[in-house]
C-alpha cells in the first residue's frame, strides 16, 4: 500500500509529482513507468476537467464533486490497482454541498485518495462554474474568505481521524482581468498577491493542511511571488502548484521558491486524444459510416471527445453490444492511445521542466477546453 501525501511530503523531503489519470489505463501507465535515476510519479491527480471530458459533460460542476468521486471507480484504487502503488489527489472543485462533505470524504477515502483540494470560487448553481484556464475565468468571482473558511472546517471535521490533507485552492491570481497598460497590470497583480496571501492565512488559520496557489499566466512570476512571500511567513505549509499555463517553467525554480507538490494535472487525457485523433481520422477515411447510425457515438466523434468515445465503446464491450466494426475501430485507437500516453508518462518523469517535454504527443490545453465545453453524454 502507498504511503498517504502526508507521509510522502516526510519521506521525500517535500517533493512529489502527481500525474493526472482518468482511467484504470492512465493510472497503471503511472504506477509502471520508472525512468532514469529512478525518476517517477508519486501518485495521480483526478482531475475535474479530465474526468468531466471522460464523461462527455463540461467542467463546469454540472454534478457534484459527490458525483464525481462515486464514479471514480473507472480509475481504480491507484493504491491497488497499479504495478506500483500510489498515492492520489482529489480535484473537488468547490467543495459541494456542505451535507455531502462527509460522504464525499468517505468515498474518497475508500478510493486511496489522501488529499482534496479545494477552489475557493463561487458556484451559485450547478453548471455555473468556470474553468480557470479559460479566458473568461475573470467572469467568475471568489468566495468570500471567511466563508470559504467554514468550507474547510467541514472538510476537516469530515476527515478527523482519516489520512486525508485538506487543501485550499486560492483563485486570486486566475479570476483577475489583466489590464492592457503595464503599470495597470503590475498593481493588479500585485492587489492579487496581497489577497492571495491574505486568503492563504485565513486558511491555514482555518486547519486547511496545504495551500494551492493558481494561475492562468504562461510565466510562473504570479506563481514565484506568492511561493516566496509565503515562505517568509510559513516555512512549513505545504504548497501546491498547477503549471499547465507556465509549463516551460524549470520543476528546480518552483521547488527553490517553496512548492512541495507538482501537479501535471491533465497531460494523459491530452495524449489520449491526440492519438486517437490521428488514427481515427485514418480509420473513418477507411470506413466514412462507421458510427454514422450511433447518435452517442456520432456526437463524441463530432466533439472529437474521443475519451468519451473509448469509454462508450468499453461500455458496450462488458454489455455484450459490441459489433465486430466497433470492436475493429475500439482496438486500434486503444493500441495507439496507450503507446502514446506511455512515452508521454516516461517523457515527463525523466524531464526537468513543468510539463513541456510531451508537448508533441499531446493537444493543447485551448483544445483540450474546447473538446471539454461540448456536452456529448448524459450522466
Amino acid at each position: 500500500m502507498s504511503a498517504p501525501i502526508r507521509s510522502l511530503l516526510a519521506q521525500l523531503h517535500g517533493e512529489i509529482r502527481l500525474l493526472e489519470a482518468h482511467d484504470r489505463n492512465s493510472t497503471e501507465l503511472i504506477g509502471k513507468n520508472v525512468g532514469e535515476n529512478g525518476r517517477s510519479f508519486q501518485g495521480v491527480w483526478i482531475s475535474g476537467l479530465t474526468q468531466t471530458t471522460y464523461l462527455g459533460i463540461p467542467d463546469t460542476e454540472l454534478v457534484s464533486p459527490l458525483k464525481r468521486a462515486t464514479l471514480m471507480a473507472s480509475i481504480g484504487n491507484p493504491q491497488q490497482e497499479s504495478r506500483r502503488p500510489l498515492c492520489a489527489a482529489f480535484d473537488a472543485d468547490s467543495g459541494g454541498d456542505v451535507a455531502d462533505i462527509p460522504a464525499l470524504v468517505a468515498v474518497l477515502a475508500m478510493n486511496g485518495v489522501s488529499m482534496v483540494i479545494i477552489e475557493d470560487k463561487t458556484v451559485s448553481e450547478p453548471g455555473k462554474k468556470v474553468n480557470s484556464l479559460l479566458t473568461t475565468s475573470g467572469s467568475q468571482g471568489q468566495a468570500d474568505m471567511h466563508e470559504f473558511a467554514n468550507v474547510i472546517r467541514a472538510f476537516k471535521s469530515a476527515s478527523a481521524h482519516r489520512e486525508m490533507m485538506v487543501t485550499a485552492r486560492i483563485e486570486s491570481f486566475t479570476v483577475r482581468i489583466p489590464k492592457k497598460d503595464e503599470a495597470e497590470e503590475k498593481a493588479s497583480v500585485q492587489d492579487s498577491l496581497r489577497d492571495a496571501l491574505a486568503r492563504a492565512e485565513v486558511y491555514t488559520n482555518a486547519g486547511a493542511d496545504a495551500i494551492m496557489i493558481h494561475s492562468k499566466s504562461t510565466l510562473p512570476d504570479e506563481v514565484l511571488f506568492f511561493l516566496k512571500a509565503f515562505r517568509v511567513e510559513d516555512p512549513v505549509t505545504p504548497l501546491v502548484v498547477v503549471p499547465t499555463a507556465y509549463s516551460t517553467t524549470a520543476r528546480a525554480a518552483l521547488i527553490d521558491a517553496g512548492a512541495n507538490l507538482i501537479i501535471y494535472a491533465n497531460h494523459l487525457m491530452r495524449a489520449k486524444l491526440k492519438a486517437i485523433g490521428q488514427i481515427s481520422d485514418q480509420l473513418l477515411a477507411e470506413k466514412p459510416d462507421l458510427f454514422s447510425q450511433d447518435e452517442e457515438l456520432k456526437a463524441c466523434l463530432e466533439a472529437r471527445n474521443f475519451g468519451c468515445l473509448l469509454r462508450k465503446l468499453w461500455e458496450r464491450r462488458s454489455s455484450g453490444e459490441e459489433d465486430e466494426e466497433a470492436k475493429w475501430y475500439r482496438i486500434i485507437a486503444e493500441k495507439h492511445a496507450t503507446e502514446n500516453m506511455d512515452a508521454a508518462v516516461r517523457d515527463l518523469a525523466n524531464g526537468d521542466l513543468s510539463g513541456c517535454e510531451a508537448d508533441e504527443r499531446i493537444i493543447s490545453v485551448k483544445e483540450l477546453l474546447k473538446i471539454n465545453a461540448r456536452k456529448v453524454s448524459a450522466v
